[in-house]
């Protein structure tokens, strides 16, 4: 006859519902009521960072890291992974360098964007939670993009 771990399965047990909550937490939900939310929000997000030249070049060290890859190394969406991506029928990236802001316009839309990422299933990971990146980093990287502007 098997016997049974009391302990062990007690602590399996926690765990497994502690992933399914983590799983299920709000902050991942993409209702309609919190996008609409979200996008009032961003709309009235104010960049705390001015677009000085320390700035924007902070910012374009980070897209360079981070974004160009997708974006383009001109961020106008022309890249290998952007190739890659419309061959196997996905999403292209963004041309950042256009007058087509499809996600919103405002630096707060914009910093949303970079912030939480975008598409179906996140196509566009956002820097959320990655190491080492604060709000002030994301407000350059903002600042670097719109400097992309044509």
């Amino acid at each position: 006859m098997m016997r049974i771990n009391f302990l062990g399965f007690a602590v399996l047990s926690i765990t497994v519902m502690a992933g399914l909550i983590s799983g299920c937490s709000t902050s991942q939900s993409n209702s309609s009521t919190e996008t609409a939310k979200n996008s009032v929000n961003a709309q009235s997000l104010k960049n705390t960072i001015p677009p000085t030249p320390k700035s924007i070049e902070a910012g374009k060290r980070l897209y360079d890291r981070m974004c160009a890859d997708c974006h383009g190394s001109k961020g106008d969406g022309v890249s290998e992974t952007a190739t890659m991506l419309v061959k196997s029928g996905k999403i292209p990236p963004s041309d950042l360098t256009d007058d087509v802001w499809d996600l919103g316009s405002t630096d707060g839309e914009i910093f949303l964007v970079i912030r939480d990422g975008s598409g179906s299933n996140l196509a566009m990971k956002g820097l959320n939670g990655r190491p080492g990146i604060v709000d002030e980093d994301i407000w350059n990287l903002v600042n670097y993009v719109r400097s992309l502007h044509k």
